[in-house]
Protein backbone atom coordinates (compact mmCIF):
# COMPACT_ATOMS: atom_id res chain seq x y z
CA UNK A 1 0.00 0.00 0.00
CA UNK A 2 1.10 3.58 -0.02
CA UNK A 3 1.54 6.74 1.96
CA UNK A 4 -2.13 7.40 2.66
CA UNK A 5 -1.97 4.33 4.88
CA UNK A 6 1.04 5.71 6.74
CA UNK A 7 -0.84 8.96 7.33
CA UNK A 8 -3.79 7.13 8.83
CA UNK A 9 -1.50 5.03 10.99
CA UNK A 10 -0.33 8.23 12.72
CA UNK A 11 -3.85 8.40 14.15
CA UNK A 12 -4.55 4.72 14.81
CA UNK A 13 -1.03 3.34 15.09
CA UNK A 14 -1.13 2.44 18.78
CA UNK A 15 -4.31 0.44 18.37
CA UNK A 16 -3.05 -1.38 15.29
CA UNK A 17 0.28 -2.25 16.89
CA UNK A 18 -1.52 -3.70 19.89
CA UNK A 19 -3.79 -5.73 17.62
CA UNK A 20 -0.87 -7.17 15.69
CA UNK A 21 1.07 -8.13 18.79
CA UNK A 22 -1.98 -9.58 20.47
CA UNK A 23 -2.93 -11.61 17.38
CA UNK A 24 0.47 -13.06 16.53
CA UNK A 25 0.58 -16.84 16.52
CA UNK A 26 3.36 -19.39 16.58
CA UNK A 27 3.89 -22.59 14.63
CA UNK A 28 5.68 -23.64 11.50
CA UNK A 29 3.87 -21.09 9.34
CA UNK A 30 4.59 -18.04 11.51
CA UNK A 31 7.25 -15.61 10.36
CA UNK A 32 8.21 -11.97 10.64
CA UNK A 33 7.39 -10.31 7.30
CA UNK A 34 10.15 -7.77 7.87
CA UNK A 35 12.85 -10.46 7.93
CA UNK A 36 14.83 -10.98 4.73
CA UNK A 37 15.24 -14.70 5.36
CA UNK A 38 11.74 -15.94 6.11
CA UNK A 39 11.37 -19.70 5.75
CA UNK A 40 8.44 -22.01 6.38
CA UNK A 41 9.01 -25.59 7.48
CA UNK A 42 8.12 -28.05 4.72
CA UNK A 43 5.27 -30.47 5.34
CA UNK A 44 3.39 -32.77 3.05
CA UNK A 45 4.52 -35.72 0.98
CA UNK A 46 7.42 -37.37 2.77
CA UNK A 47 10.52 -37.79 0.65
CA UNK A 48 9.48 -35.34 -2.10
CA UNK A 49 11.77 -32.41 -2.83
CA UNK A 50 10.07 -29.25 -1.52
CA UNK A 51 8.88 -26.58 -3.88
CA UNK A 52 10.65 -23.28 -3.27
CA UNK A 53 8.48 -20.17 -3.19
CA UNK A 54 9.97 -16.68 -3.36
CA UNK A 55 7.85 -13.56 -2.81
CA UNK A 56 8.93 -10.14 -4.07
CA UNK A 57 7.45 -6.69 -3.61
CA UNK A 58 6.41 -4.16 -0.99
CA UNK A 59 3.91 -4.27 1.90
CA UNK A 60 1.39 -5.75 -0.52
CA UNK A 61 3.27 -9.03 -0.01
CA UNK A 62 4.70 -8.83 3.51
CA UNK A 63 1.52 -9.79 5.37
CA UNK A 64 0.60 -6.34 6.67
CA UNK A 65 -2.91 -6.41 8.11
CA UNK A 66 -2.85 -10.12 8.95
CA UNK A 67 -2.79 -10.69 12.74
CA UNK A 68 -0.99 -13.99 12.14
CA UNK A 69 1.58 -12.20 9.95
CA UNK A 70 1.24 -14.93 7.34
CA UNK A 71 -0.29 -12.78 4.65
CA UNK A 72 -1.52 -14.21 1.38
CA UNK A 73 1.94 -15.59 0.62
CA UNK A 74 2.10 -17.75 3.75
CA UNK A 75 -1.53 -18.72 3.44
CA UNK A 76 -0.98 -19.78 -0.17
CA UNK A 77 1.83 -22.05 0.99
CA UNK A 78 -0.53 -23.57 3.55
CA UNK A 79 -3.06 -24.32 0.82
CA UNK A 80 -0.42 -26.10 -1.26
CA UNK A 81 0.39 -28.27 1.75
CA UNK A 82 -3.13 -28.93 2.95
CA UNK A 83 -4.90 -29.47 -0.36
CA UNK A 84 -2.19 -30.89 -2.59
CA UNK A 85 0.04 -32.54 0.01
CA UNK A 86 3.08 -30.67 -1.25
CA UNK A 87 6.19 -29.78 0.66
CA UNK A 88 7.02 -26.11 0.26
CA UNK A 89 9.51 -23.60 1.63
CA UNK A 90 8.88 -19.86 1.52
CA UNK A 91 11.44 -17.08 1.28
CA UNK A 92 9.60 -13.78 1.47
CA UNK A 93 11.89 -11.00 0.29
CA UNK A 94 9.17 -8.34 0.11
CA UNK A 95 9.87 -5.18 2.12
CA UNK A 96 7.52 -2.50 3.33
CA UNK A 97 8.06 0.66 1.29
CA UNK A 98 10.12 -0.99 -1.45
CA UNK A 99 9.47 0.73 -4.77
CA UNK A 100 9.56 -0.99 -8.13
CA UNK A 101 12.87 0.72 -8.95
CA UNK A 102 14.39 -0.75 -5.79
CA UNK A 103 12.91 -4.14 -6.60
CA UNK A 104 14.33 -4.24 -10.10
CA UNK A 105 17.73 -3.23 -8.70
CA UNK A 106 17.61 -6.12 -6.22
CA UNK A 107 16.67 -8.66 -8.87
CA UNK A 108 19.37 -7.31 -11.15
CA UNK A 109 22.27 -7.17 -8.70
CA UNK A 110 21.52 -8.31 -5.13
CA UNK A 111 23.19 -11.71 -4.58
CA UNK A 112 20.66 -12.92 -2.00
CA UNK A 113 17.68 -12.05 -4.18
CA UNK A 114 19.20 -13.51 -7.32
CA UNK A 115 20.22 -16.72 -5.56
CA UNK A 116 16.71 -17.19 -4.13
CA UNK A 117 15.00 -16.53 -7.46
CA UNK A 118 17.29 -18.94 -9.30
CA UNK A 119 16.20 -21.75 -6.96
CA UNK A 120 12.48 -20.91 -6.84
CA UNK A 121 9.91 -22.91 -8.76
CA UNK A 122 7.20 -20.41 -7.72
CA UNK A 123 7.76 -16.63 -7.77
CA UNK A 124 5.05 -14.37 -6.33
CA UNK A 125 4.75 -10.60 -6.79
CA UNK A 126 2.85 -8.14 -4.59
CA UNK A 127 3.96 -4.67 -5.56
CA UNK A 128 2.76 -1.23 -6.65
CA UNK A 129 1.52 0.51 -3.53
CA UNK A 130 4.88 2.00 -2.58
CA UNK A 131 5.19 3.59 -6.02
CA UNK A 132 2.22 5.83 -5.21
CA UNK A 133 3.95 7.55 -2.29
CA UNK A 134 5.74 10.20 -4.34
CA UNK A 135 2.47 11.25 -5.97
CA UNK A 136 0.83 11.46 -2.57
CA UNK A 137 3.56 13.86 -1.46
CA UNK A 138 3.19 16.00 -4.59
CA UNK A 139 -0.58 16.39 -4.30
CA UNK A 140 -0.31 17.21 -0.58
CA UNK A 141 2.24 19.90 -1.41
CA UNK A 142 -0.04 21.36 -4.08
CA UNK A 143 2.45 20.64 -6.86
CA UNK A 144 0.00 18.79 -9.10
CA UNK A 145 -3.66 17.99 -9.61
CA UNK A 146 -5.74 14.81 -9.71
CA UNK A 147 -4.50 11.83 -11.71
CA UNK A 148 -1.52 13.77 -13.05
CA UNK A 149 0.15 13.45 -9.66
CA UNK A 150 0.68 9.72 -10.22
CA UNK A 151 0.71 9.30 -14.00
CA UNK A 152 4.49 9.45 -14.44
CA UNK A 153 5.17 7.18 -11.47
CA UNK A 154 2.69 4.61 -12.75
CA UNK A 155 4.34 4.58 -16.17
CA UNK A 156 7.70 4.04 -14.49
CA UNK A 157 6.20 1.26 -12.39
CA UNK A 158 5.03 -0.51 -15.51
CA UNK A 159 8.48 -0.37 -17.05
CA UNK A 160 10.16 -1.50 -13.83
CA UNK A 161 7.81 -4.42 -13.29
CA UNK A 162 8.21 -5.57 -16.88
CA UNK A 163 11.98 -5.50 -16.43
CA UNK A 164 11.75 -7.30 -13.09
CA UNK A 165 9.63 -10.13 -14.43
CA UNK A 166 11.90 -10.46 -17.46
CA UNK A 167 14.92 -10.73 -15.16
CA UNK A 168 13.20 -13.39 -13.07
CA UNK A 169 12.44 -15.33 -16.23
CA UNK A 170 16.08 -15.01 -17.31
CA UNK A 171 17.40 -16.14 -13.93
CA UNK A 172 15.19 -19.20 -14.09
CA UNK A 173 16.40 -20.06 -17.58
CA UNK A 174 14.62 -23.03 -19.13
CA UNK A 175 13.33 -24.27 -15.75
CA UNK A 176 9.55 -24.48 -15.37
CA UNK A 177 8.40 -21.59 -13.20
CA UNK A 178 5.06 -20.53 -11.80
CA UNK A 179 4.85 -16.72 -11.73
CA UNK A 180 1.85 -15.03 -10.14
CA UNK A 181 1.20 -11.36 -9.32
CA UNK A 182 -1.72 -9.92 -7.38
CA UNK A 183 -3.46 -6.72 -8.36
CA UNK A 184 -4.29 -4.30 -5.56
CA UNK A 185 -7.66 -3.57 -3.94
CA UNK A 186 -9.19 -0.12 -3.90
CA UNK A 187 -8.93 0.80 -0.22
CA UNK A 188 -10.81 4.10 -0.48
CA UNK A 189 -14.53 3.12 -0.68
CA UNK A 190 -15.73 2.82 2.89
CA UNK A 191 -12.68 4.49 4.41
CA UNK A 192 -13.35 8.11 3.47
CA UNK A 193 -13.53 8.94 7.18
CA UNK A 194 -9.92 7.91 7.78
CA UNK A 195 -7.98 8.38 4.54
CA UNK A 196 -6.55 11.79 3.53
CA UNK A 197 -8.92 14.13 1.65
CA UNK A 198 -7.07 13.73 -1.65
CA UNK A 199 -7.79 9.99 -1.62
CA UNK A 200 -11.16 10.11 -3.35
CA UNK A 201 -12.99 7.14 -4.80
CA UNK A 202 -12.18 8.26 -8.33
CA UNK A 203 -8.49 8.54 -7.50
CA UNK A 204 -8.59 5.08 -5.93
CA UNK A 205 -10.23 3.63 -9.04
CA UNK A 206 -7.71 5.35 -11.32
CA UNK A 207 -4.72 4.09 -9.32
CA UNK A 208 -5.85 0.49 -8.88
CA UNK A 209 -7.18 0.03 -12.40
CA UNK A 210 -4.00 1.47 -13.88
CA UNK A 211 -1.88 -0.77 -11.67
CA UNK A 212 -3.97 -3.77 -12.66
CA UNK A 213 -3.49 -3.08 -16.36
CA UNK A 214 0.28 -2.73 -15.92
CA UNK A 215 0.65 -5.77 -13.66
CA UNK A 216 -1.42 -8.04 -15.89
CA UNK A 217 0.37 -6.85 -19.03
CA UNK A 218 3.80 -7.62 -17.57
CA UNK A 219 2.74 -11.05 -16.39
CA UNK A 220 1.10 -12.00 -19.68
CA UNK A 221 4.15 -10.84 -21.64
CA UNK A 222 6.46 -13.12 -19.66
CA UNK A 223 4.18 -16.17 -19.36
CA UNK A 224 2.95 -15.49 -15.87
CA UNK A 225 -0.54 -14.78 -14.56
CA UNK A 226 -2.11 -11.90 -12.68
CA UNK A 227 -4.68 -12.47 -9.95
CA UNK A 228 -7.49 -9.92 -9.99
CA UNK A 229 -7.77 -8.94 -6.34
CA UNK A 230 -9.33 -5.60 -7.31
CA UNK A 231 -12.37 -7.29 -8.84
CA UNK A 232 -12.68 -9.81 -6.00
CA UNK A 233 -12.60 -7.07 -3.35
CA UNK A 234 -14.28 -4.14 -5.09
CA UNK A 235 -16.40 -5.63 -7.85
CA UNK A 236 -16.21 -5.13 -11.62
CA UNK A 237 -16.19 -1.32 -11.39
CA UNK A 238 -13.64 -1.26 -8.58
CA UNK A 239 -15.92 0.81 -6.37
CA UNK A 240 -17.53 -1.64 -3.94
CA UNK A 241 -16.85 -1.30 -0.22
CA UNK A 242 -14.48 -4.12 0.74
CA UNK A 243 -14.68 -3.15 4.43
CA UNK A 244 -18.35 -4.10 4.48
CA UNK A 245 -17.36 -7.45 2.99
CA UNK A 246 -14.98 -7.94 5.91
CA UNK A 247 -11.88 -8.02 3.68
CA UNK A 248 -10.09 -4.79 4.65
CA UNK A 249 -9.16 -3.36 8.03
CA UNK A 250 -9.65 0.33 8.89
CA UNK A 251 -7.86 0.00 12.23
CA UNK A 252 -4.69 -1.23 10.57
CA UNK A 253 -5.56 0.96 7.64
CA UNK A 254 -5.85 0.05 4.96
CA UNK A 255 -4.65 -3.50 4.44
CA UNK A 256 -6.45 -6.78 3.85
CA UNK A 257 -7.20 -8.46 7.16
CA UNK A 258 -6.96 -12.20 7.81
CA UNK A 259 -10.12 -12.89 5.79
CA UNK A 260 -8.89 -10.72 2.93
CA UNK A 261 -5.44 -12.28 2.92
CA UNK A 262 -7.03 -15.74 2.88
CA UNK A 263 -9.20 -14.81 -0.10
CA UNK A 264 -6.11 -13.58 -1.93
CA UNK A 265 -4.35 -16.86 -1.21
CA UNK A 266 -7.36 -18.80 -2.48
CA UNK A 267 -7.39 -16.77 -5.69
CA UNK A 268 -3.70 -17.50 -6.30
CA UNK A 269 -4.23 -21.18 -5.51
CA UNK A 270 -7.07 -21.42 -8.05
CA UNK A 271 -4.68 -20.40 -10.85
CA UNK A 272 -3.04 -23.82 -10.57
CA UNK A 273 0.59 -24.77 -10.89
CA UNK A 274 1.16 -24.75 -14.63
CA UNK A 275 3.77 -25.21 -16.02
CA UNK A 276 5.00 -27.26 -13.05
CA UNK A 277 2.05 -29.66 -13.05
Amino acid sequence: MHKLIALVLLIVGLASIGAIRGGAAGGDDHFDPQSSSRQQSPRGVTGAAPLRIVALGDSDATGEGDPMRLGWVGRYARLLRARLGLQVTVTNLARNGQTSSQLVADVRSDPTTRRAVKKAQIVLFGTGGADLNAGDARIEAGKCKAEGCWAGDLRAFGRNLDTTVALVRKLRGSNATVMRAITLPNVVPGAEDVVPPFATRSIGVYQTKTLRQLICAAMAKHRGRCVDVLRAFNGPAGTQNAYKKGLLDKVHCCYPNAKGQQLMAELVFKTGLKPLR
